[in-house]
């Protein structure tokens, strides 16, 4: 009997023991930062980029939608470069950044780029004097609430007005008279007292 209890006792030390063993071996999940937002964080030189990602909805232009931030005292002019094209933004020292169309901040667009909608795209961000740094950015619609408003707009495109006559239509009978005048040898007496008035 007493070989009984030794042995439950064990085995119940045993199971506890692996239960909470891996609580020793495996890091605790609140020292590591998850990032649980749609963009992509990377840093060159004194500044960060945070939460960068793109909205497209046609695939030929592209508005990115980020946080630059400036650790530094001294200010940069950051540039972002995307398919070929460079956009600029100027970072002041120790201040913060905010990319995106909220009636608040500055927006950068980019005209001309090939962003296909749900596709993972290349990104160069740097200045002068550090080593700049390339990311992948995802590109995003403002089919998702959170975008609605952050697609770029087009800009439209003037149409022309001609100014020539009509070829169509019908063409027109009797006598044309002028608005505000009588046909005839009947003059407007009105016409003539604006004349001599000087």
């Amino acid at each position: 009997m007493r070989a009984r209890v030794l042995v439950s006792v064990a085995v119940a030390a045993t199971i506890a023991l692996g239960a909470t063993g891996c609580e020793f071996i495996s890091p605790a999940e609140t020292a590591h930062i998850k990032q649980v937002t749609d963009g992509i964080d990377a840093s060159t030189g004194s500044i960060d980029v945070r939460n960068a990602l793109l909205i497209s909805d046609t695939g030929e232009d592209a508005r990115f939608v980020g946080t630059l931030v400036n650790r530094g005292d001294v200010p940069r002019v950051v540039t972002l470069q995307l398919d070929g094209t460079d956009e600029t933004v100027r970072v002041a020292g120790n201040s913060t950044v905010v990319l995106a169309d909220d009636g608040q901040h500055d927006t950068v667009d980019f005209d001309g780029v090939t962003t296909k909608p749900g596709s993972l795209v290349k990104m160069y961000f740097s200045y002068s004097g550090a080593q700049g740094v390339s990311v992948t950015v995802p590109v995003l619609t403002s089919a998702q609430e959170e975008y609605q408003t952050l697609a770029p707009t087009s800009t439209p495109t003037p149409t022309s007005t001609s100014t020539a006559p009509s070829e169509s239509g019908t063409q027109p009978t009797g006598d044309a008279t002028a608005p505000g005048t009588q046909s005839g040898s009947q003059t407007d007496s009105s016409a003539g007292d604006e004349g001599t008035n000087g």
